[in-house]
């Protein structure tokens, strides 16, 4: 029975319980890395309806924590209206929603239920200004702030003071220093104004 406890026999057991900690510490470490992903990681969200909204069934909506705090339609036209319940993920940077006309949806849709909402400005007929685009892909602008929404093939620069011979030479020079616009017949991003920014971005 002695021999079981030689130094040998010790400095094994030693080695296994040590071996056991440094995996048990390094998954720990690689879990915390996944499930915690740096703050200023932008979180990609596919857009799939923008539309200009025209009145809201109850003007007192806002949102709250990061959620609508009541269920409320709003109103797109005579013959649509986007519902959101109460509880949904969302952000309001329009202010006043009693002003009709003045500010436009961005959601992400799941059918017809709504899983994400923006109400931002609207910035004239048909036209939504959205933030810069950060990449564009196979038909689709990935916006500084994550939103994914198509563009036209060809984007139209409204940069006055400035000539760029390529997206990639605009957005050497400007950076995120411009917007998009969002045409809401046409369903997708038609231009970049240089030089301008939207408030909430």
């Amino acid at each position: 029975m002695r021999q079981l406890f030689t130094i040998r026999f010790v400095a094994a057991i030693g080695a296994v319980v040590g071996l056991m900690f440094l995996l048990s510490t390094v998954f720990a470490t690689r879990n915390a890395l996944v499930d915690e992903p740096p703050e200023d990681v932008v979180q990609a969200r596919g857009i799939n309806f923008i539309e200009v909204v025209f009145a809201v069934s109850d003007p007192a909506f806002s949102v709250v924590d990061g959620v609508a705090d009541r269920p409320v339609s709003l109103v797109i036209d005579g013959n649509r209206s986007l519902g959101i319940t109460a509880g949904t993920p969302g952000e309001n940077h329009c202010g006043d929603l009693e002003q009709v006309g003045v500010c436009a949806v961005v959601a992400d849709l799941l059918g017809e239920g709504v899983v994400w909402f923006a109400l931002v400005p609207r910035s004239g007929p048909n036209r939504v200004a959205l933030p810069a685009i950060d990449t564009l892909d196979e038909g689709v602008a990935t916006l500084v702030n994550g939103w994914q929404v198509p563009h036209a093939p060809v984007l139209d620069r409204r940069c006055p003071d400035d000539d760029f011979s390529s997206y990639r030479d605009l957005r050497e020079e400007l950076g995120d220093n411009f917007l998009s616009v969002f045409d809401t017949v046409e369903r997708r991003v038609i231009a970049v104004e240089c030089r301008v920014r939207v408030s909430y971005a």
